[in-house]
């Protein structure tokens, strides 16, 4: 068997999609013996490099974003040259543009099933927003034409991965037909109860041991709605001013409200990017 992961969505700086493709590059070289694995993935200049049974293939693609080192996947025929050579069982996309398309037309064309991952609700990521520019019914009538899009591309693909449950009525609530959730897990050689380190952490991060501790990880972006939780770390720290202390794991475009966060309540940490999970 032969597998093969696309997407836009692969950062040298982590993300979740990427977390998510490297634990299944990891777990079938450790569980799977029988199975291949392909990954193809924009980058800064056009290579393939082999993991264990994975082969990894960047297209060079245009930078788009320099904070989170996002690029482009816009040489589809380079993509579609690969997955003639490679000839994988089954394709998964996890990107909701012109991949996602191109990944469609090439399972039809080569005759292998495609499946998408729907790992994002962008479209309530990126009209969030909108409501101050587009007025209330323009936003409107966004949502509407997101739905439309997002509902004929889905269909189209065998099956519609979705990482919870929520989400799963979300889209079936759209009218995409073939969704499935899939529980994606915790690595629990990582994350475990033992050996007991709050304390250590708490000192060194200055939490006092009365305090609540939050904890965000991911981008500082506007389509991660940072700004609610600025707002409501804000709300919590004048109505109980030390009964709470925020740590923020994640770097992006809104460092600065996170600065002004920290100075203005004293109970904010921030680690700017982790580079290893362990």
């Amino acid at each position: 068997m032969k597998l093969c992961d696309l997407t836009q969505f692969y950062s040298p700086l982590s993300g979740g999609v990427k977390r998510y493709v490297h634990e299944k590059i990891a777990y079938i070289g450790k569980h799977s013996p029988a199975t291949e694995h392909i990954l193809i993935v924009p980058g800064s200049k056009t290579q393939m490099t082999c993991n264990g049974r994975s082969r990894i293939y960047s297209i060079r693609s245009p930078l788009l974003s320099r904070t989170s080192r996002y690029r482009a996947l816009l040489n589809l025929r380079a993509l579609e040259e690969i997955l003639e050579q490679e000839r994988p069982d089954i394709i998964e996309s996890s990107d909701p543009y012109q991949v996602g398309w191109k990944a469609i037309a090439i399972g039809r064309s080569q005759k292998i099933p495609v499946i998408g991952f729907y790992h994002s609700h962008f479209p309530e990521a990126y009209l969030r927003g909108s409501i101050k520019f587009l007025g209330k019914r323009g936003t409107h009538r966004a949502m509407k034409l997101t739905r439309s899009y997002v509902r004929k591309l889905y269909n189209q693909f065998q099956v519609t991965l979705v990482p919870s449950e929520l989400l799963a009525d979300v889209l079936s609530d759209w009218g995409v037909r073939n969704v499935r959730a899939v529980r994606l897990g915790v690595n629990i050689d990582i994350f475990k109860p033992t050996p007991d380190d709050r304390d250590t952490t708490r000192e060194s991060l200055g939490v006092n041991r009365n305090q609540k501790l939050l904890l965000y990880v991911g981008r500082l972006a506007r389509e991660k709605n940072t700004k609610t939780l600025f707002r409501s770390f804000d709300l919590l720290y004048r109505r109980r001013r030390n009964d709470f202390h925020l740590l923020i794991i994640g770097d992006g475009p809104q460092r600065h409200q996170v600065r002004e966060l920290q100075r203005r309540t004293g109970n904010v940490s921030w680690i700017q990017y982790c580079t290893d999970s362990a």
